[in-house]
């Protein structure tokens, strides 16, 4: 008998928004799966062409995303790209934390397709 995957991410601050509301809870995972997949493509290109800046920018628009469905396990990683794209500080390290961070919301994004059969 298998069990359960862990899930990587709480609802618990839309369902609290929602108010039981099914159908927003479905609109905001369908947002979220539509809108992230290019923001995490445009980090990691950003990294591997050295765009430090523009890869500060992108970890600063998925911030809201990682907090919102608390993704607690990359909290501080989306940060640490934030901060050191725009300081140009660590970037050999910061790139491996870009691919953890990509690796992490794309299987939140299965996650989340498979809870409400997106």
């Amino acid at each position: 008998m298998s069990t359960p995957e862990e899930r990587l991410y709480d609802l618990s601050l839309i369902e609290e928004m929602a108010q039981g509301d099914k159908d927003f809870m479905k609109e905001v995972a369908e947002t979220f799966v539509s809108s992230v997949p290019p923001v995490v493509d445009l980090l990691v290109d950003y990294c591997k062409k050295q765009d430090w800046k523009a890869m500060a920018d992108e970890a600063h628009n998925l911030k809201s995303n990682i907090d919102t469905l608390q993704i607690s396990s990359i909290r501080g990683d989306i940060r640490t790209i934030e901060m050191n794209g725009k300081q140009g500080i660590d970037l050999d390290v910061t790139c491996h934390i870009v691919d953890k961070v990509a690796a992490v919301l794309n299987k939140v994004i299965e996650q989340i397709k498979e809870e409400y059969g997106i």
